[in-house]
């Protein structure tokens, strides 16, 4: 069985040399919760020693069963557990122009902005199945290979072509990676989860996912929130600059059920699933190439790219990218290549775009970003795709376009001429924060707010289209001119995921929301607000604004009394807190006056130990059985 530790940097030094400088990386680690990881740790490593007996033990009495099939000219699929009532969990593959689709090619040396950001001393990561050919002419470096094996080499055609539309260096021209300067981490599928923990923690930025884990038999899973997707929010959360980008699948020409079903009655809708339905990362759509975007009827859907939305309405996919006859790099030879399509390929596309916006970013302030502002740029930028107007299940916020987000990040903040505003905050529980601003032009005036919210706190195991929803920390966002509200983007969910997109409401399941102004002239009030009580009583957030002139009046925050309603004693306390809550077994966690989580733990008789606290003042919350949400302060003496 692999051990996995949460000291990667350490392990990978080597590598790392030519990547993200060692305090870059441990910088980025630091705003990890570490405690928190260790938890889950524990738990996701329990889990996978489990999933191998059940999985070793299925096959010793099912001799006749191939844990490992391979389909079509490239794909893959391997049995990867047998749940207690049956049910077999496969994960399988998702199957030159990208960064002319993305505009990437505006960022390289000789581009329209002039600058030179092309993965340089950056390093991503994928999981796939199976590893990399690290010997290809495309990923040497005189003597070194940039690619990584982390797990053996089983080499695979679709992780090393996934690999080459990253960071192919471009000894064919024709099949250089978006960010061809870059290095990449590679990790087969097995235990993906416990992995990617572990890189999260030790400062990765960004990994891709062009597969996907889930039944081969359920309705339900389509459109699910299951436990992948809620263990991947929970990484995110604890590891704040952490972002994964996956695939959306293929599964809108499936022949066979219970895809083929899903097609029939849903007319392409719900088809998402598994780790693509998780709240903090970026699922991708495939579409054609487009060489001049003109407007959205230059983007073209592919005929196999599945839609969302999931369960509880999110907008599924997020972004769009080129999908379709994407040439790159094979595994047959060192020198092979070859066109393969599928949101396998357009995932990395977009992969590669956020190495380089980190990149440059980092050149600019000398910082990286958090994943959700990350994020929140890529939607915020994107252009209009589709038949409507907005956001949609089928192209998600539209087409990705890097140059737009460079230019975003490039004139962020600035005290003259400013026509963007990027920034990262927090908003405190009970609080409202507001931003009053200028904006003049005929560009729209945008603008977005990304959170990387906390998992929820239940997961979806078998329910058919389930009325939950999984957003925990309910951001909302409001623009105000002469009394005039503007409200963000919202779409309606499965009861009719064809309509439009509106915006005359506040939006109470996603965690990015955009609100779009046209032709804006004068002063405009930003307002955040948020539903409820927030989980770990403070929530930090991406602002985004663009417009063709932008300026900055006044900034602040209105906090609130907090009244928590818990009934818990003694306040000032030293070896223990009593919580009255009728409910068993509740997991309470505790921050200090920093925000940082120092203890997760079950109540014990109502009791939760504090005494190897220091002294000081904490806060310390919980959810119920209800889902409600609650908090309370206490002094440690």
């Amino acid at each position: 069985m692999k051990k996995y530790t949460l000291c990667g940097w350490l392990i990978l030094a080597s590598f790392i040399a030519k990547a993200q400088t060692q305090e870059e990386r441990r910088e980025i680690a630091s705003h990890s919760d570490q405690i928190a990881n260790q938890l889950l740790l524990k738990s996701l490593n329990t889990e996978e020693y489990q999933r191998k007996i059940r999985i070793e033990q299925y096959l010793q009495q099912n001799p006749n069963v191939k844990k490992i099939i391979k389909f079509g000219d490239m794909g893959i699929q391997e049995l990867m557990d047998v749940l207690p009532n049956g049910e077999k969990i496969y994960a399988w593959t998702t199957n030159s122009g990208a960064a002319y689709t993305a505009r990437a090619n505006q960022l390289y040396s000789g581009g329209s902005l002039g600058i030179n950001i092309q993965g340089q001393n950056m390093t991503a990561a994928i999981w796939d199945g199976g590893n990399v050919r690290n010997t290809h002419q495309e990923f040497m470096v005189g003597t070194n290979s940039k690619i990584t094996l982390v797990d053996g080499t089983n080499f695979q055609e679709h992780p090393t072509h996934v690999a080459g539309t990253i960071c192919a260096q471009g000894i064919n021209p024709d099949v250089r990676g978006l960010a061809f300067n870059a290095s990449l981490l590679s990790h087969d599928w097995t235990n993906d989860l416990a992995e990617m923990l572990d890189q999260a923690s030790s400062g990765l930025l960004v990994s891709n996912h062009s597969y996907g884990i889930g039944q081969l038999s359920s309705l339900w899973f389509y459109g699910a929130y299951d436990s992948r997707a809620r263990q991947i929010d929970n990484i995110c959360f604890n590891n704040p600059y952490y972002l994964p980008v996956v695939s959306a699948g293929n599964d809108r020409n499936s022949t066979t059920a219970p895809g083929s079903i899903q097609i029939n009655s849903k007319e392409g809708y719900d088809m998402i699933f598994g780790h693509g339905n998780a709240k903090n990362i970026i699922t991708v759509a495939a579409v054609n190439q487009v060489l001049n975007y003109v407007n959205p009827s230059n983007v073209l859907m592919s005929p196999f790219s599945s839609y969302g939305p999931s369960d509880d309405g999110r907008i599924k996919p997020d972004i769009s990218m080129k999908g379709v006859n994407v040439l790159s790099t094979l595994s047959t030879s060192d020198t092979a290549i070859g066109y393969m399509s599928g949101t396998s390929m357009a995932s990395p596309g977009v992969t590669g775009v956020v190495v380089l916006l980190q990149q440059y970013y980092n050149q600019l302030y000398g910082n990286f970003m958090r994943s959700a502002t990350v994020k929140g740029l890529i939607l915020h930028t994107a252009d209009e795709a589709g038949t409507t107007i907005g956001p949609d299940y089928r192209f998600g916020w539209g087409l990705i376009n890097a140059q737009k987000s460079a230019i975003a990040i490039r004139d962020k903040n600035s005290s003259t001429n400013s026509k963007s505003v990027i920034e990262e905050l927090t908003l405190n529980n009970n609080a409202t924060y507001t931003k009053t601003i200028t904006a003049s032009g005929t560009s729209p005036l945008k603008i977005s707010i990304c959170w990387t919210d906390p998992q929820a706190p239940v997961s979806n195991n078998g329910d058919v289209d389930p009325t939950t929803k999984y957003l925990v920390n309910d951001l909302d966002i409001k623009v105000t001119q002469n009394g005039v509200d503007y409200y963000p983007w919202k779409l309606q969910g499965m009861s009719s995921p064809s309509l439009p997109a509106t915006n005359t409401g506040t939006n109470n399941v996603d965690n990015f929301e955009r609100v779009d102004i046209n032709n804006p002239s004068g002063t405009y009030t930003i307002t955040i607000t948020h539903k409820g009580n927030l989980f770990g009583n403070n929530q930090k957030f991406s602002l985004i604004a663009t417009s063709d002139n932008l300026g900055t009046l006044s900034t602040s925050e209105a906090i609130k009394a907090n009244d928590s309603k818990v009934d818990f004693y003694p306040n000032p306390a030293k070896n223990y807190i009593q919580i009255n809550e009728k409910d068993k077994d509740l997991l309470i966690n505790v921050y200090d006056a920093s925000g940082k989580l120092v203890i997760t733990s079950k109540l014990v008789d109502n009791r939760i130990d504090i005494s190897h606290l220091t002294k000081g003042n904490y806060i310390a919350n919980f959810i119920n059985k209800k889902g409600e949400i609650k908090s309370f302060k206490f002094i440690k003496e």
